[in-house]
Formats: C-alpha cells, structure tokens, sequence
C-alpha cells in the first residue's frame, strides 16, 4: 500500500521523538516548504498514537454553525494533522434547525472516518441502566452515520449514582455489552468534578481512557493531578486533558464564545501538555483557533522552572476567583 506524504511526515516526526517537535521541517520544495508535523504521544494501555491536540466539537453543536461549516472546519482541523475527534449526543440540540453536533459530524465522517479516534459519550440522560447507555450510544452512532465508536465516555462522572453506575445493570456493565457487539472498541470516563470518583472507577481495571480537566488555574481547587494521574499511571489508563483553556465563558458554547483562560493561551497548553498526558482536547469553534492551538503544538517545549512558578502563581490568583467553576469537589 502506498503512503502519503502527509503519512510519511507524521510518521517521520513519530520516530524522531513522539513528546518533542520534529527537529526538522520537510519540503515539497524549496519555494513550498511544508509545516512541522504534530508530535505524538501514545494512548496508554490502547497503544495508538494521536498527535497532541485533539478537537472538542462542544462548540460546533448550536445553529450558529450550520453542518456546512462544521464540514468545513473539520477538515481543515483534519489537514492540519487534529486525528482526535470527541464528540456528545449533549452538544447541541435534535429539535433545533441543525441539530446536535453529532448530526452535523456525519459530512466529515463519510470521507474520514477510517482515519480517525472517534470518542462519543453516553450521560445520565440515558437513565443510567445497561438498556439506557446502549440505546443512547446507538442512536449517537445512527447520528454519526458509523457503525462503532473508538471510544465511549462515561459522561461527567460526577453526574452518576455510583453504585448505579458499577451494578450488574448499570451503564459500566452496557458499555462492556456494547463493546462485545462492537459497537465501541475501548471505555472511557470523562469529567471535572469530583476527583475521587475517577480513582475508583479506573481502579477496577475497566477504564482505556480517562479525560478530566486540568489546567493551571483550576488544580487548586480540583486536585485530578494529585489524584487521578497516579492512579492512571498504575493501570496504564491513558489520559486526555480537558478543560485546558478553562472551558467556555459562562458555559456558552455557541460557536463564538471564548474560553476563560483564553489570554494565557499559548502558556496554558504547554502546562498541560507538560503533565503525562496523550493529549489536550479542547474546543475550537472555527479553524483560525484550531489552527493557533497546532501551532503551539507543533513548536511545544515544556514550560522553563520560571515559567512555570510565574503561571502557577497566577493560576492560585484566578483560582481564588473562579472558585468551584465545575461544581462540586467531593460527593
């Protein structure tokens, strides 16, 4: 089979280091040079490599990006070399004139599906039974115009009963069923409140993948770093952060609002790109802000001591003032 050239530089600038930037740019020629590709880190215990920004399409689900643009977008995200996709049935509304982003995804997917990670999610609006997150899982695929996911989120951990969540009917037990159909091939448990609820779940050996919010402000007041890496570290659960620019202002995600922690943008993701992480997915409502993230991505260096003391100080100030932004932290 032969191999693009777009392949053979992603796969150049894996060999050459995976956590660092490829050292080198190559050139179609000297008057076109090409861009460096994305480094890539490998998903944990999943063992597949995925370039150290992923998208998050929260922002793609309202009416003000019709499913033209979203095509648009996506594969402008695509051919910068974004192969990490994470999507919701949440996101975005079925009876509004476009629908979710789901539903808008299904352009984007005819031609690209076979090379991405697809990440979707069941929540507790599938009643949080085995029957429920199957359901909600199939109609999100029926949406997505694929037969399987790559991976399923457990939605918002802090959302669930626990002891609902881990019964012999509950959601766990119907991502396990929907993986023996093959309908999902790894699990998944997304969310940024409540810590300790991660550690329990990834704990069981059951979870691929964990994504939880980290971000220089908000580790002082939601401790996923103190609590949950370890424990991801020792069952190889692969992690992803989220959250990583602060989520958007006043939870508006309408293709247009800007993240909380926007201004310290290109800082901000080297800090999180900084921890043992896979990568940084984070929500762009067009490709001007995907195309800056990559950038950052693309020439990433780990933050200096100095750097790093200088943002930490800042992230204690905004913690303050942001408080519980997510909700609450045990429970």
């Amino acid at each position: 089979m032969s191999v693009t050239r777009r392949e053979f530089i992603r796969e150049t600038a894996a060999v050459a280091g995976g956590l660092a930037a490829a050292p080198l740019l190559l050139e179609e020629s000297l008057a076109d040079p090409v861009p460096a590709a994305m480094p890539e880190r490998v998903l944990g215990r999943i063992g597949k490599r995925v370039p150290l920004i992923g998208y998050g399409t929260a922002p793609l689900g309202s009416d003000n990006t019709p499913p033209e643009a979203v095509t648009r977008i996506l594969n402008a995200a695509f051919d910068m070399g974004i192969t990490f996709f994470d999507t919701a049935p949440v996101y975005g509304s079925r009876n509004t004139k476009y629908g979710t982003a789901e539903m808008k995804m299904k352009g984007f997917l005819k031609t690209h599906r076979d090379k991405i990670f697809l990440v979707t999610k069941v929540n507790v609006g599938c009643g949080q039974t085995r029957d429920g997150a199957i359901r909600m899982l199939q109609e999100s695929l029926r949406d997505l115009g694929t037969d399987h996911a790559d991976l399923v989120h457990i939605h918002n951990l802090g959302d669930f009963d626990m002891q609902r969540l881990m019964a012999d009917d509950g959601v766990l037990a119907g991502l396990e069923e929907a993986k023996r159909r093959g309908l999902l091939r790894y699990i998944g448990v997304s969310g940024h409140m409540r810590p300790a609820r991660f550690v329990r779940l990834i704990e069981t050996g059951k979870i691929d993948l964990t994504m939880v919010a980290l971000n220089f402000a908000d580790r002082n007041n939601y401790d996923f770093e103190g609590l949950v890496l370890p424990a991801a570290k020792r069952q190889n659960t692969a992690v992803v952060a989220m959250k990583v620019l602060g989520g958007s202002r006043q939870w508006s995600y309408d293709g247009r609002t800007q993240a909380t922690l926007g201004e310290y943008h290109e800082r901000a993701i080297r800090y999180a790109l900084g921890l043992p992480v896979a990568c940084a997915v984070i929500g762009f409502n067009n490709e001007a802000e995907a195309r800056q993230a990559v950038e950052v991505a693309r020439r990433y260096k780990p933050l200096t001591a100095q750097e790093r003391d200088a943002l930490l100080e800042e992230g204690r100030r905004i913690a303050k003032e942001r408080g519980l932004y997510y909700g609450p932290v045990t429970g």
